[in-house]
């Protein structure tokens, strides 16, 4: 049997440690069986570890704790795959008997064929009812977006600007309704509306049962869908889990298709042949008929209503709202290039280079970049909006890469200084000296400064000294004094050069030349 990520098995510990739901609502959420979630629940308990897991523990030591040597494969015999038969069957020239065959290959010690057609006829047949769900107070939140838009015009042209989507929710037991205009069904507005229905609700309920939609949803699969990492992200921070829908399956969120057709049959309808100008200006119009709709008496239940049916039975029953509020991260995964940079938004972020060829998951905001490999921070960086600039830690990059950042003129000053106020003003003089060329004002002051490796540094001060004093700015100039010890002699007085005498009897004076 193929082995599910440890990151879902993390989900699987934290759906029943910290949220406490049964194993069939987590099999549901993170899309695997009753048993297999049994079987994990047992060996973590088996493992001796403790929940919450170690901050420094990484997916690896998880997996390693979790499953020691691997077990005997099982012989119990093995169900067919009804749903691929019966799509199998569709398809010309296919038999059951055919579909037999290619069954006992694959377990020799399966069904014998009249057993297989018994237990296939039986599913077909069970396949053709239809079960009356029975919604639990807190449990679930069906989500959806209604098939109609409403225009957004522009105040000055009257033309269309944008069509506005809209959001729509509803609680399982009461039927209580949330909707709102967006501008779009992107990640910012999809989990906006998300953290409005919280507030709206005033909780939270066990899951959300989303569409299979791409915002939410990256891969719908009726066994195993993934959702977006944002999406989990923010599941985590409110304490809930995503029971997403199966494709083509409407029956599976009933409440919200209900909802929907609610929304559009009784708002959005009525709003048909009006024009707005702003998002706020629809969304005030839809929160005063949403009162109308919620407050409206059930057919078939006469004196309910889906807000009375809220405050008595559901209400109560929900988790209440995380203390802080949800900040939105945007994440992805992408492989570690030789440069050991991540772009994100058109910006290098480093990351250690020892990650180099290994792929790693990362998170952004407005405020942080923050990277993770197995499940554990390994980079955070402030969040830049320089666009071309890398954003680099200097502990990040190779040895011989740190040296070579330390090439600039302000790293030169700074290791100038440290080495002495003479050295300081000779470097701080030709990196000013605009006849010469960047790099070879950076090349000869990078040299001079380096000599403080071979030379104590008062003989290195001492040769700057004289060199600023005859106005000697070369490198080789500084070398050539070190090599001859000319750094160790007395400098000429400067007094005694401004007094020489003016007058004397081997001077010619200026009448000699007339």
């Amino acid at each position: 049997m193929k082995r599910i990520t440890m990151r879902k098995i993390k989900e699987v510990l934290r759906l029943k440690l910290d949220c406490k739901l049964s194993k069939e609502k987590i099999a549901l959420s993170v899309g695997i069986g009753d048993t297999t979630v049994e079987r994990y629940l047992f060996r973590f308990n088996k493992s001796g570890l403790s929940w919450p897991l170690p901050d420094n523990m990484s997916e690896e030591e998880l997996e390693n704790r979790l499953y020691p040597p691997k077990e005997p494969a099982s012989e119990e015999l093995h169900l067919p795959d009804f749903e691929y038969l019966h799509k199998e069957l569709k398809r010309k020239g296919v038999t059951l008997a055919r579909l037999w065959e290619e069954y006992t290959v694959a377990q020799p010690e399966g069904y014998s064929y009249s057993r297989f057609c018994t237990l296939y006829k039986q599913w077909k047949a069970c396949d053709k009812t239809w079960m009356i769900q029975l919604h639990t107070a807190g449990e679930c939140t069906y989500i959806d977006y209604a098939g109609l838009t409403v225009p957004i015009y522009d105040s000055s042209t009257g033309l269309v600007v944008f069509k506005a989507q809209i959001f729509v929710s509803a609680l399982g037991a009461s039927s209580y309704i949330f909707c709102e205009a967006t501008r779009t069904q992107q990640t910012e507005d999809w989990l906006g509306s998300h953290r409005r229905m919280g507030d709206f609700y005033g909780g939270v309920t066990e899951c959300w049962i989303p569409d299979n939609l791409k915002t939410g949803i990256t891969q719908a699969d009726r066994y195993e869908p993934e959702a977006n990492l944002s999406y989990q992200d923010a599941a985590q921070h409110y304490g809930v889990s995503i029971l997403p829908a199966r494709v083509r399956k409407p029956q599976d969120k009933s409440k919200a298709e209900g909802s929907v057709c609610f929304v559009e049959t009784q708002i959005l309808a009525a709003l048909r042949d009006h024009k707005f100008f702003s998002l706020e200006e629809l969304n005030k119009e839809i929160k005063e008929r949403l009162v109308v709709l919620n407050n409206k008496p059930f057919q078939k239940m006469p004196g309910s209503s889906r807000y009375s049916m809220y405050m008595e039975i559901e209400k109560s029953a929900l988790k209440p709202l995380p203390t802080t509020a949800y900040e939105l991260f945007h994440w992805g995964k992408e492989m570690v290039s030789p440069g050991y940079h991540i772009m994100i938004e058109h910006i290098p972020y480093s990351v250690p280079f020892s990650f180099v060829k290994k792929t790693l998951e990362f998170r952004y905001n407005e405020r942080t970049v923050e990277f993770f490999y197995q499940g554990k921070t390994i980079a955070v960086h402030e969040r830049s909006f320089v666009e071309g600039i890398p954003v680099t830690n200097r502990n990040h990059c190779p040895t011989k890469h740190q040296h070579q950042a330390d090439c600039t003129p302000e790293k030169i000053k700074e290791q100038a200084l440290t080495i002495g106020e003479a050295v300081f003003n000779w470097v701080e003089m030709v990196l000013e000296d605009s006849s010469l060329q960047v790099r070879q004002r950076i090349n000869t002051t990078l040299g001079v400064v380096r000599l403080a490796k071979a030379y104590p540094f008062p003989r290195l001060n001492a040769a700057c000294r004289r060199g600023i004093f005859f106005s000697n700015f070369k490198y080789r100039g500084i070398k050539d004094m070190l090599d001859r010890n000319l750094d160790q002699m007395p400098l000429p007085h400067v007094e005694v050069l401004q007094t020489l005498p003016q007058e004397h009897s081997n001077v010619r004076g200026s009448t000699y030349y007339e």
